[in-house]
């Protein structure tokens, strides 16, 4: 006897607002309760827009889509929220960019009515699930935190726990293991296998590495087109090897960063302590620790978007200067940050080309117009990762990958001395990786310095000569 039907789609294709293509083209797809599947794909193969449209999320432009729910067949997308639950890079953007000062605890008490925020008083029983789903995961501590102080990891894993706390059918899953470090990767893995009897999971992945042995299905996306048999050539990709050689560390390079006994609050929180560190003249730097350690506000600090506590002090210079940098104006000109919290900030309705020229002057928005020599740039740009045929297309348009390696082009516009990276990688493909990686090295070698976070040794660039490692806030240095 066959498993029952959750959802079906027949001959559908999606074209998503202001796109020139399909998306989705002519996919036809059984979803069999408790057959667990990853979806695999290049960037921009259409693998979060099939997740949307389970969702309902998005519609079909033509063809047909059908949930079964308890009161039987519905074709309604409405129905695919009441039976699917999501955890993608797209929802946890909205959550970065609005900073919500919701509590863990609120967080997961609106996956009960799927609504961004709550809009009454919970009642008694919700509050126990999710207490008791939090300490079945090992997130009890961030119950009480607030979301603008959590750190990438972790408020992906309380977006986990909203999906799974009102007992979702289909768990949809969209890149979800990038930005968890090794330990909280283990752990996202643990409490889905101990769903995995009662929740049918489907997840779009890059690296093979992280789909778990029980999900045992494969299909693979192809510029939208669904094939039920990945090519055998997909299934153990190769890594280009990459051949930049790392340079060596000066004996009397000049200061670019110096902290003095630095503390950081984050919404009230101290989030770093007491740092003292300084970064020479040739250093690119890989930071290393677990979730939720302060990587990512050490970089905020280095970029200007946090502010050191009283009693401490930074400095930072420009190669060749002999004077510290002294305005906010001179820092964003200077050291450009590449993260997921400023990729879910540009909430603009704006062109990949108009992007990248935002990044001249390092704006959120368009204040003016810009020369053709300055939109050539931006072309050139773009041609230099790979994406050249998307600069008509508006941001909102494109695939996670894409969309981070626009963003990198956005940052290199400015000609920054320092560019900081956080986890740049996460949502490429491995070709994309490679290529993105390819780039780091390049610009190293061009004299601008590099200051990269990621849980992951395969996405350190060559060019990286010095490590450090994030504790409870306090910086290590390590080599």
């Amino acid at each position: 006897m066959s498993a029952p039907i959750l959802a079906t789609l027949k001959d559908v294709c999606c074209r998503l607002p202001g796109g020139d293509r399909d998306a989705i083209q002519d996919v036809t797809l059984t979803i069999y309760e408790g057959e667990h599947c990853a979806l695999l794909g290049d960037n921009g193969s259409g693998k979060t827009t099939l997740l949307r449209l389970l969702r309902g999320d998005v519609w079909a432009t033509t063809g047909r889509i059908a949930w079964m729910t308890d009161e039987g067949e519905e074709t309604s997308p409405i129905a695919g929220r009441s039976l699917a639950a999501i955890v993608s890079p797209l929802q946890q953007g909205v959550y970065q960019r609005q900073q919500w000062l919701l509590t863990g605890l609120e967080l997961l008490l609106t996956g009960f009515d799927d609504t961004p925020l709550l809009y009454g008083s919970a009642p008694d029983h919700q509050k126990t699930a999710c207490v008791t789903l939090a300490k079945s995961m090992g997130i009890t501590a961030l119950l009480d935190r607030s979301l603008p102080s959590l750190s990438q990891g972790q408020l992906r894993l309380l977006l986990l726990g909203r999906a799974l706390v009102w007992g979702p059918k289909l768990l949809l899953l969209d890149e979800c293991t990038d930005g968890l470090d090794k330990a909280n990767r283990q752990k996202f893995w643990g409490i889905l296998e101990s769903f995995a009897n009662s929740h049918t999971i489907i997840m779009a992945e890059h690296r093979l590495a992280n789909i778990p042995s029980w999900c045992t299905h494969r299909y693979w996306l192809d510029h939208g087109k669904l094939r039920k048999n990945v090519p055998q050539y997909k299934k153990s990709p190769t890594t280009k090897v990459r051949t930049a050689t790392a340079p060596h560390l000066p004996e009397d390079g000049r200061l670019l960063v110096s902290l003095d006994h630095v503390d950081v609050y984050v919404d009230r929180e101290q989030a770093l302590y007491d740092i003292t560190w300084d970064m020479h003249q040739g250093e690119h730097w890989r930071i290393a620790g677990a979730n939720g350690s302060g990587k990512s506000t050490l970089l905020r600090l280095l970029a200007g978007d946090e502010m050191v506590a009283s009693g401490g002090h930074i400095r930072r210079w420009m190669p060749g200067r002999t004077q510290p940098l002294r305005t906010l104006l001179q820092v964003r000109k200077a050291y450009r940050l590449v993260a997921d919290l400023s990729q879910a900030q540009y909430d603009y309705d704006v062109t990949v080309l108009e992007l990248l020229c935002s990044g001249i002057d390092n704006t959120v928005g368009l204040y003016r117009s810009f020369a053709a020599s300055e939109e050539a740039k931006a072309l050139h740009a773009l041609k230099t990762i790979g994406l050249a045929e998307l600069a008509d297309r508006t941001i909102d348009q494109l695939s996670t990958g894409q969309l981070r390696r626009v963003f990198l082009a956005r940052a290199i516009m400015g000609n920054p001395s320092i560019l900081l990276l956080d986890e740049p990688c996460s949502g490429l493909d491995a070709a994309s990786r490679t290529q993105y990686l390819d780039t780091l090295d390049k610009l190293a070698e061009t004299g601008m310095h590099i200051i990269i976070v990621t849980h992951y040794d395969e996405d350190v660039p060559l060019c990286v000569n010095r490590h450090a490692r994030m504790d409870d806030g306090r910086l290590i240095v390590t080599s």
